[in-house]
């Protein structure tokens, strides 16, 4: 797979490749190629063919050899076997694109001898293919497919060992432009059959194992441009200690064109027909996901982040009988953390930092970026999904709470919490309770709850908690008994 990245990577790099020239395959545009992809490659390097553009009759044969990494790196600590040149083929296309094929197989091994002892490791691809169409204006592909099949990867060091493997992996990208400098961009994919295997440390043995693993990415108005002009400026000038008075100004301006970066980001990965298997036996999950997503770098900016189970599984006899109705048959938890001024912050260091001196900002100006992004010093938590449900309960809750970081014991929170079949959760809980006491202690919380709740419709209870600064609780705006 790192293989592909480096192809893809390579490709991505070919900005000069002009599109008025690109239907003409020469020896001169292919050194033009060549120059830009080792624009910021030592020397050296060049030299020794790290990476080679040629001519051919309708194509560009592109060469990276990480040989010459190897060759480069005089330390004896690190030793690899099986690397050899990767090629991909650039094919020029009427519109100015290039289309970029590429077939190979990856087999090394190798070792790095550090303390405190040996680590062997082994990467295994048995089939690799990409084809996609690359950009050159937006130096992305407009679409691209890249498969592997029989994946496997090895680690072993004096603590522990890790195997891995996908028996293949399919993936799919794709970008639009939507206006000047401005793209939306996905990649879709999904990875077969994978199995991992830790053993050795304080956990044992872990096997774990996958039918499927899905993953979707969106990002929605990315300023791509821009963020490659930054890229670029930052290129070209990593290797100065600091920058002089127009380098500085264009720095600035590359900054507040670029926000805020990207309209909305989504990143979902689920896997399906999971198994963890541990010392005390196997657990499973019908599906396990995680989320993330984000709007953007704004003066409100939103981080959800959340992930859910379906139908988990413990394993058999490892929960008393009184416990094993009460395994949730689905769980969700959805978060985000809200009202964030990144936007502000930029826009701080913009107007404030000095980019030609070693440090562009004072500690106090450090310090006011921190207390711009928390405005007021407090930071939003939204509670967005939080639930369980299962044949005997079904709860739900919703809402928003207040921290202070630089403030401990400074926090607030106002949430819902909403109970469908709570006579069932209650006559469950007193089923048990001489099997566990505990069960009886919270069936009389419970009931007491119920008297405090409103009806919220459809046979469920809700209440509406708040609790202010000071501790106090409401509860449906009544306090608390003990506490009026």
């Amino acid at each position: 797979m790192r293989r592909q990245i480096l192809m893809a990577s390579a490709a991505f790099s070919l900005a000069s490749a002009s599109a008025a020239f690109a239907q003409a395959v020469s020896p001169a545009e292919a050194d033009s190629i060549q120059q830009k992809l080792t624009r910021y490659l030592p020397q050296d390097m060049i030299e020794a063919g790290l990476v080679t553009v040629k001519a051919a009759t309708s194509f560009y044969e592109l060469r990276f050899n990480p040989a010459v990494l190897l060759e480069k790196n005089t330390s004896r600590a690190v030793t690899v076997e099986g690397l050899k040149p990767m090629t991909a083929y650039l094919r020029p296309m009427p519109e100015g694109t290039y289309r970029v094929e590429a077939s190979d197989s990856f087999d090394i091994k190798g070792s790095v001898d550090v303390a405190p002892g040996k680590n062997s490791f082994s990467y295994i691809i048995a089939s690799m293919k990409l084809d996609g169409i690359y950009d050159p204006d937006i130096l992305y592909f407009t679409s691209a497919d890249w498969t592997a099949e029989k994946i496997a990867f090895t680690s072993t060091s004096p603590q522990e060992s890790i195997t891995a493997s996908f028996g293949g992996m399919a993936m799919r990208l794709a970008a639009e432009k939507k206006g000047e400098g401005i793209l939306d961009i996905s990649s879709t994919g999904v990875m077969k059959a994978f199995a991992e295997t830790i053993t050795g440390g304080a956990n044992g043995r872990i096997d774990i194992g996958a039918d499927t693993v899905d993953i979707d990415v969106s990002m929605d108005g990315a300023r791509n441009r821009v963020v490659q002009d930054l890229v670029f400026f930052v290129l070209d000038n990593m290797h100065k200690d600091r920058l002089e008075a127009a380098d500085a100004a264009r720095l600035k301006d590359l900054l507040r064109g670029a926000l805020p970066v990207f309209d909305n980001l989504t990143e979902t990965i689920k896997a399906s027909n999971v198994t963890v298997g541990t010392e005390q036996g196997t657990f499973g999950a019908e599906s396990v996901s995680y989320v993330i997503d984000m709007n953007g770098i704004a003066h409100s900016t939103r981080v959800g982040f959340g992930f859910g189970v379906e139908k988990p599984r413990p394993p058999a006899g490892i929960l008393p009988a009184a416990f094993a109705e009460a395994v949730p048959e689905r769980a969700t938890f959805k978060a985000a953390v809200a009202n964030l001024d990144l936007a502000g912050a930029v826009n701080y260091l913009i107007d404030h930092a000095d980019f030609t001196r070693s440090e562009p900002l004072t500690e106090e100006q450090n310090k006011e970026i921190g207390r711009i992004i928390l405005p007021g010093g407090a930071m939003t938590v939204q509670f967005e999904e939080v639930s369980a449900v299962s044949p005997i309960y079904d709860v739900h809750l919703a809402g928003n709470m207040l921290v202070y970081p630089e403030q401990k014991d400074r926090h607030s929170a106002e949430v819902t919490l909403t109970m469908r079949n709570f006579d069932k959760t209650v006559a469950y809980l007193q089923k048990n309770a001489a099997t566990v006491p505990q069960f009886g202690q919270a069936a009389f919380g419970l009931l007491m709850m119920k008297g405090l709740a409103r009806d919220a419709g459809g046979g469920a209870q809700a209440w509406d908690v708040k609790v202010g600064e000071d501790g106090k609780v409401l509860i449906n705006g009544q306090p608390l008994p003990f506490q009026q």
